[in-house]
């Protein structure tokens, strides 16, 4: 995620959505400090002084709704907050590939040995599934953000967002690319429907089709 006070906004970081892009052009105006995120001042990796800029994984990818509940009520209701979302089909294959590829990864082992896409995907919506939605919505089904950009139309969206923030916009770098074919080379109709069924919440609220 990036919380900036000085431009008064907040991005909220679904992973493999092209976040990593987006933090090349944006991370400077991320002025958050641990005095944003109190709770974590007596974690173990709490590194310096409070008042040295926050960067830690733990918030990465921390949901609007945790945002909610963890930032100041003024910073939170009065920042434009935004987020990118993916085809979940498409989504499925770009994270498969790039635990495959990463061997820092921290499911790099467990997704390595696993015989093909196919047998990923059944480990994925039985065992580990997490949904888009879950970083954008409450769990009463608010939508907690101001905008949803589209990973299918990521530089135009990155332009309104910039518009709307009043910041210059700029060609977005190409970063974490997962090497694959067309997402649907992937897919028959049983994983097809796999991802249908455990991503339906997902396909519904964000308009996504196979």
């Amino acid at each position: 995620m990036i919380l900036s006070h000085q431009k008064k906004f907040l991005f909220i970081h679904i992973y493999k959505v092209a976040g990593t892009s987006i933090r090349r052009v944006l991370d400077r105006y991320d002025d958050r400090t641990w005095n944003d995120f109190p709770f974590l001042t007596n974690v173990k990796f709490k590194i310096g002084s409070r008042s040295k800029r926050l960067s830690t994984w733990a918030i990465d990818h921390i949901t609007a709704s945790q945002c909610k509940d963890w930032l100041s009520p003024e910073v939170f209701n009065q920042y434009f907050k935004f987020s990118f979302v993916r085809n979940p089909w498409d989504w499925q294959v770009s994270l498969y590939h790039f635990m495959l590829q990463d061997k820092h990864h921290r499911q790099h082992k467990l997704i390595s040995k696993t015989k093909n896409f196919e047998e990923y995907l059944t480990w994925r919506v039985n065992k580990d599934i997490e949904l888009q939605t879950d970083f954008l919505y409450d769990k009463s089904g608010t939508l907690l953000v101001d905008y949803i950009g589209r990973f299918e139309t990521l530089q135009s969206d990155f332009n309104e967002i910039c518009r709307r923030l009043n910041i210059q916009s700029t060609q977005l770098p190409i970063t974490n690319r997962s090497h694959h074919q067309y997402y649907k080379e992937y897919y028959n109709d049983r994983t097809r429907d796999m991802v249908a069924n455990a991503f339906k919440k997902d396909i519904e609220l964000l308009g996504y089709e196979f």
